[in-house]
Parts: C-alpha cells; sequence; structure tokens
C-alpha cells in the first residue's frame, strides 16, 4: 500500500521565454524524473513530445503577438490576420529565437509550465499568459477536430502539407499521438480562462485514474448542492 505522501498532488513549475535548448533539455530532465519515481518511463516518448509541443505553442502565441504589435496589425482583423500571420511566418524561418526572448522577457509574456503529479497519474499545464485570438482560436478547433479522423501522424500531414506551419498543428499532432497510444485524445484541452490561455494533457499512471474535468464537474456538482 502507497504512504500517505505517494497519493497527495506533487507540483513543479517552470517558467519560460522562449524554447531554447535549455528549456528542452528541462523539460526533458523533469519528465524522465517524474516518470521514474512511479516506474512508467514506458511512457517517457509520448509525455516529453506532448509536453514539448504545447511548450512551442505556447512560445510562438507570445511571438505572434510581439509581431502584431511591431507592425501595428489588429490580430483580431482578418485582413490584419492575413498580413501578421505571414510575417510571423517568415520570422520563424530566421533566427529570431534570442532576440524575442528578449522581448517577451521585457514584455512580461510568459509562459508556465506546471507539472502536477501522484501515484495515479500526471497532469501538465502549460499556462500563457495571453489571450488565444478569435481567428487563431477557430483554426486551431477545426484542426482539432480534423485531427480526430486520423489515426496515422504521416497521413494528416500528407492532408496538410500545405498548412504545417499553422495554428493548432501541434495540438492535432498531440490528439493523433495520444490516441495512437491508447489513450483518450480528450486528455488534451485547451482555452482561454480570463487573458490566460491553458493547455493541459494528462497521463494516467493507474486504471482508477480520473481525469481533471471529471474532478472539476463534481467539484461543481458539490458546490451547486450545498446552496
Amino acid at each position: 500500500m502507497p504512504g500517505k505522501t505517494d497519493l497527495e498532488k506533487k507540483y513543479f513549475d517552470i517558467n519560460a521565454y522562449a524554447f531554447i535548448e535549455k528549456l528542452r533539455l528541462q523539460i526533458h530532465r523533469k519528465v524522465i524524473q517524474i516518470l521514474k519515481m512511479y516506474d512508467r518511463l514506458d511512457l517517457k516518448d509520448i509525455v516529453y513530445t506532448c509536453v514539448k509541443e504545447l511548450v512551442i505553442n505556447g512560445t510562438k502565441a507570445m511571438v505572434k503577438r510581439i509581431v502584431f504589435a511591431e507592425n501595428n496589425l489588429d490580430i483580431d482583423d482578418p485582413d490584419d490576420w492575413e498580413k501578421g500571420t505571414a510575417i510571423f511566418k517568415n520570422k520563424l524561418r530566421e533566427s529570431y529565437i534570442e532576440e524575442f526572448a528578449k522581448k517577451t522577457k521585457s514584455l512580461n509574456f510568459k509562459v508556465k509550465i506546471r507539472y502536477i503529479y501522484n501515484v495515479k497519474g500526471m497532469r501538465v499545464e502549460v499556462i500563457n499568459n495571453t489571450p488565444i485570438p478569435r481567428i487563431d482560436e477557430k483554426r486551431m478547433r477545426g484542426k482539432l477536430s480534423k485531427a480526430m479522423r486520423y489515426n496515422s501522424i504521416g497521413d494528416y500531414y500528407m492532408d496538410n502539407a500545405d498548412d504545417i506551419e499553422g495554428v493548432g498543428m501541434g495540438l492535432a499532432f498531440i490528439v493523433i499521438l495520444l490516441k495512437n497510444q491508447g489513450l483518450d485524445p480528450q486528455y488534451l484541452r485547451i482555452g482561454t480562462i480570463g487573458d490566460q490561455t491553458i493547455a493541459r494533457v494528462e497521463f494516467p499512471f493507474k486504471e482508477d485514474y480520473i481525469p481533471y474535468r471529471d474532478i472539476k464537474y463534481k467539484e461543481k456538482l458539490i458546490k451547486d448542492t450545498s446552496h
């Protein structure tokens, strides 16, 4: 029987301003450390890949905000969105990481990587302190819905090769990875709360793992019935 401390949630946070090699190594080390604690190193590849994709997605969102601001473009205007997105994609092909890391830090744009884990499972939240633009969110939801129809990452990328750097491609990749691992793709959730974008992915270690959405739903029911 595990001791009480084994069943208590443990937290570990990392703050990031750009996806640099040092951050990639930190993510990898923490994933290995946690999985080794619970003898679940069999999940190391999928956990690391999913967390990495969420962090890349979050740091790109910060860069995009800066690109739009520097070019006096409205990220929620369809015409400006097209122009700004084209500039943003070109920036991704340049050596922009160090330049934008300084800018995101000075503007207090950051991504927080939060690991929540215990003997039953692991939840990773990537919290971006900027909301998803409306146009990007619509496109992202479309890609996630489309990804649910695929079981092969190769097939998905072949069918969407013209939009390989588009909004939501990394998230669609995670959906297919989860499906291939036999995990519920609903373990990936993303949304905006206030001025924050929160992406969450979960990995059960035990069969009796309770998904976070079910915990929150039960908490809401208890709260509603207590009034």
